[in-house]
């Protein structure tokens, strides 16, 4: 499923759009992987009217509020560049008010040396991230933008992970915003294929040499976000989504 820019802005400056249905079923599904405790239901009230239900922690509520922000964020941005600033701000965004932020590990890069809990790939360390960002991003905005390249961005901006907390859910906001600007098939990686996107993640990390990924690694990871994307389509699909979408801008 495919979803212009100029599209995915009218739709989020309009009441009773097709947006109120795209945001929480990427969101639910990124929050999840990180431990969220807000089910498809409670996500979709909170989006529709704002009203926080169930049983969560404070950081929790807060990081979930914040995701909503974070996506509109991104949205408003489309078409803009990434840069070290912007990836800086939607970490801030995202931390907004939680127990990250007033222990001080938000809105910078980090400072102490972390890990993928449950994985065995070595991030960058935090000596390593600036240059590491800087030349990620001169590499995007230098090469020939398909669906290769952005999974080949995820993977190495994931390997990066710059900062001490919210890298997934950063790195998979980004990965929908170069499917928007460059027109590829939506990926919205869905619990259901949480654990395959996760192994193939970590293989394809693994295989990193300081210049390149091995093919393979890519293009399985490729297959299991080619997954995703034709479930986020059929889910939306069932929706009635496609039907609701503006005419192309």
């Amino acid at each position: 499923m495919k979803i212009t820019a100029g599209q995915m802005k009218a739709m989020k400056s309009a009441p009773n759009s097709a947006y109120g249905l795209i945001l929480p079923e990427f969101l639910f599904h990124s929050n999840r992987m990180e431990g969220s405790t807000f089910s498809e239901d409670e996500l979709f009230r909170l989006v529709e009217d704002g009203h926080v239900v169930g049983d969560h922690t404070k950081d929790d509520v807060y990081e979930t509020i914040n995701s909503i922000a974070l996506f509109d964020h991104m949205v408003d941005g489309l078409g803009s560049p990434i840069t070290p600033g912007m990836l800086v701000e939607m970490n801030r965004m995202l931390f907004a008010g939680t127990t990250d932020e007033a222990d001080g590990f938000t809105g910078h890069y980090k400072e102490i040396p972390n890990r993928i809990v449950g994985s065995r790939v070595q991030v960058a360390l935090p000596s390593d991230v600036e240059q590491g960002v800087e030349d990620l991003l001169g590499w995007w905005e230098g090469s020939p933008k398909g669906p290769r390249e952005i999974v080949l961005f995820h993977v190495r901006f994931e390997h990066l992970h710059p900062f001490q907390n919210g890298n997934g859910r950063i790195g998979r906001v980004l990965m929908l915003k170069q499917c928007i600007e460059q027109e590829a098939d939506l990926i919205v990686i869905d619990e259901a294929h949480g654990d395959e996107y996760k192994s193939y993640l970590e293989i394809a990390q693994m295989s990193f040499d300081g210049e390149a990924y091995g093919p393979r690694e890519l293009s399985v990871l490729g297959e299991v976000l080619e997954r995703c994307a034709a479930r986020f389509a059929r889910k939306m699909g069932d929706l009635g989504v496609p039907r609701l979408l503006p005419p192309s801008l």
